[in-house]
């Protein structure tokens, strides 16, 4: 499959309701969208910290999606990320008020913030 059709496909499985598997895939994503193409924009660094930190926190299993990672920077491929990180964002947003416990509504809600600022360093 093809980065951007994975992170289109993510996307809306993220959209469509909470969909932890989607959400993990779309941490894997953001991840190796970094990895490939962090060191060309610093940009990229400044996003790949903040999803980094989330996924360290909140995503314990590790998840792979078996994708062709994208070789080069561009509106498209900065484009579906932040819509992926957008719909990340708002899926966290969603657990933050399902939680029953203070600490986790907390850390979903931090997590969000995150996700906002990673995509705004994209924009």
């Amino acid at each position: 499959m093809e980065f951007l059709e994975a992170a289109t496909v993510l996307s809306a499985r993220l959209a469509a309701g909470d969909d932890s598997l989607a959400a993990a895939g779309a941490v894997y994503l953001a991840i190796e969208a970094w990895k490939h193409l962090g060191g060309v924009d610093p940009a990229w660094d400044r996003f790949g910290l903040e999803v980094l930190d989330v996924r360290s926190r909140l995503y314990e299993d590790d998840v792979e999606v078996d994708v062709a990672v994208p070789d080069a920077d561009g509106p498209e491929v900065r484009a579906a990320v932040m819509d992926l990180i957008g719909h990340l964002a708002r899926y966290h947003v969603r657990r933050a008020v399902a939680e029953d416990g203070l600490a986790q509504r907390l850390d979903h809600d931090a997590a969000a913030q995150q996700l906002r600022r990673a995509a705004a360093a994209l924009a």
